[in-house]
């Protein structure tokens, strides 16, 4: 039988773990990352914020993610991507308030649909408790709200002058937090 300190030291470090990990949108919803979807009105049924997780699932046979500028979003130009990704389960943590675009770079899928701005808002979501899930706009349906690893380095050899922090950087602090966080309640409710 699970002890009531047991029970509250896993709510704890599960509230700690929302903390750390915002919400996960699978971008595309059911539908997924392809060309001829409307990622415009897809975005606009969801706020993004600081922490929340996109999640790029595609048959990377036949699609890729690329993180482009604004210029070569509008263009559908992907030849100068700040990265390239082609694992078929792509994520990427927002860091910061801002827009992030993603664009496919297989011939004419971008021209045809396939790309998308995330617009990040704040490093907080409107309720002061840890989020445990999406935030949907009205008539948006989460897809789901358990972290998911950053994806891995880009696998292109341009360079990424944008001086936001590294995912990476940010899942060890948050491993380092929560583990802290953790001992110091083992610790206090042994005392």
């Amino acid at each position: 039988m699970v002890s009531a300190e047991n029970a509250m030291l896993f709510s704890t470090m599960i509230g700690l773990f929302a903390i750390c990990f915002g919400a996960v949108y699978k971008v595309g919803d059911a539908s997924g990352w392809h060309p001829m979807f409307d990622y415009q009105k897809w975005t606009s049924s969801y706020t993004f914020y600081v922490r929340d997780i996109i999640s790029f699932e595609y048959n990377s046979v036949f699609h890729d993610v690329r993180e482009v500028t604004e210029r070569n979003y509008k263009v559908c130009n992907g030849t100068k991507a700040m990265g390239t990704y082609y694992s078929g389960n792509d994520s990427f943590t927002m860091e910061r308030p801002g827009r992030r675009y993603f664009i496919c770079g297989f011939h004419n899928h971008c021209q045809h649909g396939q790309k998308v701005e995330i617009d990040v808002h704040g490093t907080s979501s409107p309720s002061p408790s840890p989020r445990l899930g999406p935030h949907p706009s009205p008539g948006g349906a989460p897809t789901g709200s358990l972290p998911l690893p950053p994806s891995p380095s880009p696998q292109n050899s341009a360079p990424f002058d944008d001086s936001s922090e590294n995912s990476v950087s940010s899942l060890h602090f948050c491993s380092l937090l929560i583990a802290t966080k953790s001992l110091a309640l083992v610790v206090l409710l042994f005392i």
